[in-house]
């Protein structure tokens, strides 16, 4: 009896976690694209580092030197030409955009 009520217990906890950690994955999946045309829509913003795509195929102002990037999906960005996310979430390089450079 003791055993079966610590068994659903961890089954239980298991699942409250499991879904919790779905929600917030899904809070960063973006929404896909109804038609190509939206996912072409030029960004609002000016994109002074170049544009990139997201996880949808939708077109975005990409990141520049130094600034914040990669997580799951990309949620945090994506580096323009010339520079890549690496490990501490960071561009690092220099954007073929403004000759500008990361200096980290």
């Amino acid at each position: 009896m003791h055993s079966s009520l610590v068994l659903m217990l961890v089954f239980t906890l298991t699942f409250i976690v499991s879904v919790h950690s779905m929600s917030i994955t899904e809070s960063w999946v973006c929404k896909p694209c109804a038609t190509q045309q939206e996912c072409d829509e030029k960004p609002n913003n000016i994109c002074v580092w170049g544009e990139a795509r997201d996880a949808c195929g939708r077109r975005i102002c990409a990141k520049g030197p130094s600034e914040r990037c990669g997580g799951s999906l990309n949620v945090l960005g994506v580096c323009g030409e010339g520079m890549m996310c690496k490990a501490d979430e960071h561009c690092h390089g220099c954007s073929i955009q403004t000759m500008e450079c990361s200096h980290n």
